[in-house]
């Protein structure tokens, strides 16, 4: 489940009355009631994240748990060349690569919405790296085709991951409650801080007879 009620003894929820406590007590008892019968009472995620960043709120803010890097998948950029001819030619693949930002949570982001706003100025707080929606990379790559021979250019981009948690407080019942969570939230994207801890890799292998019918001849 994405998002449920926590504890939280903060001065400013015990500052709530009586009506917060017993809010917060059916919250407790509604994440024990049917699946069905919860998701009828409750915002969905998409709805409480949309909520950061407006007048609707009191206050929506991102407490980072973890942070890490990694390579991301390998994949092809660019086309596919084919050496149809009896030795070795160089053959150059221009290519561009987009990494935009994802989250586990399927809600989009972009630049400007108040969510991700939050959670850039909280993980750059914490961690002291930052971020990108969308990065772009574009180069022209020189590869040397063997005679027969298709060649092309993989590559894992440099990424970075947080994780964490949405604490969003409603001035009014929201769902029938004042506070609510969205848990174990991450975002991922570009790793702007380290480009370089990503690859390009030239890659090559032997036409087969398919690839040699449609190509050479």
């Amino acid at each position: 489940m994405a998002f449920a009620l926590r504890k939280n003894g903060s001065a400013q929820h015990l500052r709530r009355t009586a009506g917060t406590l017993a809010a917060l007590t059916l919250g407790a008892t509604a994440l024990a009631a049917p699946q069905s019968a919860f998701a009828a009472a409750s915002p969905t995620t998409k709805q409480l994240l949309e909520q950061c960043g407006t007048r609707s709120v009191d206050l929506c803010e991102f407490h980072p748990t973890s942070y890490w890097t990694y390579t991301g998948p390998k994949h092809q950029v660019g086309s596919t060349a084919y050496n149809c001819g009896s030795q070795t030619n160089q053959h150059r693949i221009d290519w561009a690569d987009t990494t935009g930002a994802t989250n586990s949570v399927g809600v989009a982001i972009t630049a400007t919405v108040g969510f991700w706003k939050v959670y850039e100025a909280s993980v750059q707080l914490s961690y002291g790296h930052s971020w990108e929606v969308s990065h772009t990379d574009t180069e022209s790559n020189t590869l040397n085709i063997p005679a027969g021979s298709k060649g092309w250019i993989e590559r894992g981009t440099a990424k970075q991951q947080a994780e964490g948690w949405y604490e969003i407080h409603f001035p009014k019942r929201y769902y029938g409650h004042y506070i609510w969570y969205v848990n174990n939230y991450k975002s991922s994207g570009f790793n702007k801080d380290n480009p370089k801890a990503g690859y390009v890799n030239f890659r090559d292998a032997k036409m087969t007879s398919g690839e040699w019918n449609a190509h050479c001849r």
